[in-house]
């Protein structure tokens, strides 16, 4: 499961693969989640609908494209109504709007499967993602900031430095004891709860 990227790469991962388990103790701030997995595309495309990262970067495309449409109407110099060179260009930015959001999705999915299966480790403080005996990426607490929860997946986002960080965790991977204990972690770790979630769509 790949937990952190930029905007150009993916974040997340999990299918079902061997035994999932939990391991609850007294207090909910000793809980220890671990599972195993590779995403499959509908619970990735659920979990980056759930964000609206696409969606804002397709509406900020479109408005660019807009701007620079409205630009191309004013009168030039020399006495032309119409600037083409500009209006192309917003065509152009229209265009990307409308294929640059799914395009770039694809080709994280397709990056992130490439890596194959990954394994994590939630606790209280923060999560830990290994492929085999390789350590990929500690994450604590403290660097996410919100959480939000779709008919598949549970999505924590926050940054790390530069970076958008992304935690994607398919129910299924869960027990239902596991999943109360998820929650729990998040709500100790004081991560805000999105309460405008889109499950389908980008």
């Amino acid at each position: 499961m790949r937990a952190l990227a930029n905007h150009s790469r993916a974040a997340g991962n999990l299918t079902r693969r061997g035994p999932v388990s939990s391991a609850p103790v007294d207090d909910i701030r000793q809980t220890t989640i671990t599972f195993s997995g590779i995403l499959t595309r509908e619970e990735f495309d659920e979990a980056l609908a759930a964000t609206g990262w696409l969606r804002r970067l397709r509406w900020l495309i479109v408005v660019a494209a807009a701007v620079m449409a409205a630009l191309s109407l004013k009168p030039s110099a020399d006495g032309n109504s119409i600037n083409a060179g500009l209006l192309m260009l917003a065509l152009v930015y229209g265009a990307l709007g409308m294929f640059l959001p799914p395009m770039l999705a694809g080709r994280m999915f397709r990056a992130d499967q490439a890596t194959g299966e990954k394994q994590a480790v939630i606790d209280d403080a923060g999560f830990v993602l290994s492929r085999g005996s390789d350590e990929l990426m500690r994450v604590p607490w403290r660097t996410m900031s919100r959480y939000y929860e779709t008919e598949r997946v549970y999505v924590v986002t926050g940054r790390l430095g530069w970076k958008r960080g992304l935690l994607m965790v398919p129910k299924r991977l869960l027990t239902r004891t596991g999943e109360t204990e998820l929650v729990g972690v998040l709500l100790e770790a004081s991560l805000r709860r999105s309460t405008s979630v889109r499950t389908h769509g980008r």
